[in-house]
């Protein structure tokens, strides 16, 4: 049950993120659905199989994951012996936090942190992944025993966020600015706000 309630709060947390997202990045979104028709069309059904063919969509949900950042802190690890990260020493039976929000942003790699820009994932050539920046992203914390179901949030996020935009096209609502600000309820939650849904036939 554990696992179950983790795991689906940060899934559903991060997806609707992801709607506040697509909603202040019209770019960015109209660019993930040309990819979806190209790849699945409009009355394919999305699976985790299309991942490797859908470079940009894949570079957007990094983004949505750095962006949104819902466990900032993560969990505490324990040193079993003594060990160092880099010059620094850490004796045995040390309690570690990763500081998740450090990474995400204040990496080096990752400029213009404050900016929703999905080719910070990609090489010029907008295909190819940037594995400098992929590599830095940590969103399912840090170190051996990260979180243990990492593999199907990926899937769930992938085929969430695809449906959603195969079938739909999200907006602010006119008047009302979408607001980035997060709330605290065990994650960083986003504020619940309305937002102007209509489908991509319309």
């Amino acid at each position: 049950m554990d696992f179950y309630l983790a795991g689906m709060e940060t899934t559903s947390t991060t997806l609707r993120w992801s709607t506040l997202f697509m909603a202040t990045n019209q770019r960015v979104q109209d660019k993930i659905r040309e990819e979806i028709m190209s790849i699945i069309g409009a009355d394919g059904k999305p699976t985790a199989n299309f991942r490797n063919q859908m470079p940009y969509t894949m570079a957007a949900i990094h983004e949505i994951q750095r962006c949104a950042n819902i466990v900032p802190l993560n969990v505490n690890h324990r040193t079993v012996k003594d060990t160092s990260v880099g010059s620094i020493p850490i004796p045995a039976n040390t309690f570690v936090i990763g500081h998740i929000q450090h990474v995400m942003a204040h990496s080096p790699v990752f400029k213009d942190p404050k900016q929703f820009r999905p080719e910070r994932f990609l090489l010029d050539d907008g295909i190819t992944t940037n594995k400098e920046t992929v590599e830095q992203m940590c969103p399912f914390s840090i170190g051996k025993r990260q979180c243990a179901g990492e593999a199907l949030a990926r899937v769930e996020l992938f085929v969430g966020l695809v449906t959603l935009l195969q079938n739909y096209k999200i907006e602010p609502v006119q008047g009302k600015p979408v607001n980035l600000e997060p709330e605290f309820s065990g994650v960083l939650l986003p504020k619940q706000q309305p937002l102007r849904v209509t489908p991509v036939s319309a």
